[in-house]
């Protein structure tokens, strides 16, 4: 989460107190997921996760979350014992409110500011000075252009995978209807293997896209690992491994093309001025 990119950040700045404002995480008391103004409603995810009880800022009570806060808790909970272990660095948690941060130090907002922010850094920076008109297109040129330009690795990609994916899903069709099919399956492997490597060149040719499927193919290893470890005992159960192993793979491609669209209307829809 952004609170804990700003600790690290903090950490290796060498700051010597750290200060958490806004980490509830858990619900209001109204049941309200996230402030009034938040753009996808305040009760967003009320009722998106089964509630969990958890120790309430100020240990006198339990207060509602889920395992998602809980699990950035947690997390916090981690990285807090480890600076106390290791740093001479303390650790406040100024929210007034929410789930407990087990390891911080609890004090009001205000608190912290008077005793702890009460020194004039005098660290004056340069003024920034409003960019002309023509540096301003000129960025906006060379953004449209990455832009236009990442459009088109979408479809070209696209373009090339459904091919891919209809002569493995036509192959599979017709292997299931074959008797003598045990070159027929190592061939449509070989072809499941040729476009594996080629999406995974993308991470040194088109880092657009691979940024879009980074999580797509992590879980899609993760699962295919419970198919990897299956062992067969006959010849049979060979066959049914191999057809789990290809029918995983065509709805993993079918993700992949539905990914590349989905990013390629929205750089559509989001490019119109």
């Amino acid at each position: 989460s952004v609170a804990h990119m700003a600790c690290y950040l903090s950490l290796h700045l060498n700051h010597k107190n750290i200060i958490f404002i806004g980490q509830d995480l858990a619900y209001a008391e109204n049941g309200n997921s996230h402030p009034d103004d938040y753009q996808n409603s305040a009760n967003y995810e009320s009722q998106m996760y089964e509630h969990i009880l958890t120790e309430a800022y100020g240990g006198k009570e339990k207060i509602k979350t889920h395992h998602v806060w809980l699990m950035f808790k947690r997390n916090l909970e981690q990285d807090v014992q480890k600076i106390q272990k290791y740093l001479d660095t303390k650790v406040y948690n100024c929210t007034e409110g929410g789930a407990r941060i087990k390891g911080t130090i609890e004090k009001p907002f205000l608190w912290a500011c008077e005793n702890l922010l009460d020194k004039d850094l005098n660290k004056p920076f340069e003024k920034l000075e409003p960019l002309s008109l023509n540096k301003q297109n000129e960025f906006l040129l060379k953004a449209y252009y990455k832009v236009c330009k990442s459009i088109k690795h979408c479809r070209d990609f696209n373009d090339n995978f459904i091919k891919v994916y209809d002569k493995i899903k036509n192959s599979f069709m017709s292997l299931q209807n074959s008797q003598k099919n045990e070159i027929f399956i190592q061939e449509i492997i070989q072809d499941i293997d040729k476009t594996k490597t080629q999406i995974d060149e993308l991470y040194n040719t088109q880092k657009d896209l691979i940024q879009i499927l980074g999580p797509l193919l992590t879980q899609f290893e993760l699962n295919l690992a419970r198919i990897y470890v299956l062992n067969p005992k006959t010849k049979e159960d060979a066959f049914n491994k191999s057809i789990l192993w290809i029918k995983e793979h065509l709805e993993f491609m079918e993700l992949v093309y539905g990914h590349i669209k989905a990013q390629e209307n929205a750089l559509i829809k989001n490019i119109l001025p």
